[in-house]
């Protein structure tokens, strides 16, 4: 951005409206979005991504969903389909009930189709 897009107070002005960037997620070719996905169609930087979003989640027009140690996938939740309370995913969602894959004992990595596959079947084991 140049110093053309600041307001008097050396703040920032919003070039991009919350429809413009409630569309970019409905235009994704993916479910779910995160910050660089978005970042890649609009003329916005990560960080004010990240930011926006966080303001549309505040209004309850997007919810968020933590997926690793820093990675974090956006939706929309005006469509109906996953409106859950407090930004998170719906405890009827059964990819939201798989675990983590975060190392541990046990390898699952080398299992994680089966895992998502049984999972958007409606067939979801968290104990295996």
């Amino acid at each position: 951005m140049s110093d053309t897009d600041r307001d008097e107070g050396g703040k920032y002005t919003v070039t991009v409206s919350d429809e413009e960037i409630l569309a970019a997620i409905d235009h994704a070719r993916t479910p779910v979005v995160t910050a660089v996905d978005l970042e890649a169609v609009l003329p916005i930087g990560r960080g004010a991504v990240r930011e926006r979003l966080l303001d549309l989640l505040d209004q309850g027009r997007v919810v968020r969903k933590k997926v690793g140690s820093r990675a974090v996938v956006w939706w929309r939740t005006d469509h109906g389909e996953y409106d859950a309370p407090d930004g998170e995913a719906s405890k009827e969602d059964p990819v939201f009930d798989l675990p983590t894959f975060a190392s541990g004992a046990s390898d699952v990595s080398a299992t994680v189709d089966e895992y998502v596959a049984d999972s958007i079947a409606g067939e979801s084991d968290p104990e295996r």
